[in-house]
């Protein structure tokens, strides 16, 4: 609970206040989705969210496609 509050209260403030042009939070719980954030005037705003069993177009700062299901996947050591 508490890494959930510093993710979405504290963390934002303090990346704002040192001029951090993009903020992303990737979430678990109910299930993977990530939410990504631009610096507008000192403050953030949601730019996108991508939401499990959905592909999204992420713009900035570098174009990209993301599923966030993919990203809760356990990875196989080789």
């Amino acid at each position: 609970m508490l890494s959930t509050v510093m993710d979405r209260k504290l963390k934002p403030l303090l990346y704002a206040e040192a001029a951090t042009p993009h903020y992303w939070r990737l979430e678990f719980d109910p299930a993977p989705r990530l939410i990504t954030c631009e610096l507008d005037a000192g403050r953030y705003v949601e730019t996108a969210t991508a939401l499990p069993g959905t592909v999204t177009r992420i713009e900035k700062p570098l174009p990209f496609d993301i599923a966030p299901a993919g990203l809760a996947q356990p990875q196989h050591r080789r």
